[in-house]
């Protein structure tokens, strides 16, 4: 049975063996946390990985953490307590800011961080990810009372995501 309390345990300690530096739920997932949960089928999260010489980023110090510890890879997703969780390397400043500025959160005793509304939204309207789902969760971002919508606003002008 998939349990996502087990799944972000297992976040946490990949963080303190420093298999990533910091992390953040993001996606679907997240909303949990911030307005009306939607059905999803993976945890999105977003991570820091640690520094390393060269220009190319690799996930494959993930790949064999989760493998020794008896997690198998499933296309893109680790398969973690039965949950499909996608690893994605901070792209850009926007998704940089998001992992630095992620909420602690609380999850069936687990803590865990969580991508602010206000980032979560502007995320979801990045160009090249626009689609109708993701912009009806920014959408319903703005309305929950969780959202500073100022913030929110300041974000989209600074990083040219306004509609």
């Amino acid at each position: 049975m998939a349990s996502f309390a087990n799944a972000l345990r297992v976040l946490n300690e990949m963080k303190e063996s420093r298999v990533v530096e910091d992390y953040a739920v993001a996606g679907a997932m997240a909303l949990v946390f911030w307005t009306e949960p939607v059905p999803t089928f993976d945890l999105d999260v977003l991570v820091f990985l640690p520094r390393e010489e060269g220009p190319v980023l690799s996930l494959a110090p993930i790949y064999e953490w989760a493998a020794r510890r008896g997690f198998p890879s499933k296309a893109e997703h680790v398969m973690i307590e039965g949950v499909p969780v996608q690893f994605l390397p901070a792209h850009d400043e926007l998704a940089d800011e998001a992992i630095e500025r992620a909420a602690t959160m609380e999850y069936e005793g687990v803590a865990v961080r969580v991508v602010r509304p206000e980032y979560l939204a502007a995320l979801y309207l990045e160009p090249g990810a626009r689609s109708r789902k993701r912009r009806e969760r920014a959408a319903a971002l703005r309305e929950s009372a969780a959202t500073d919508v100022e913030a929110l606003d300041r974000l989209l002008r600074r990083f040219g995501l306004e509609a």
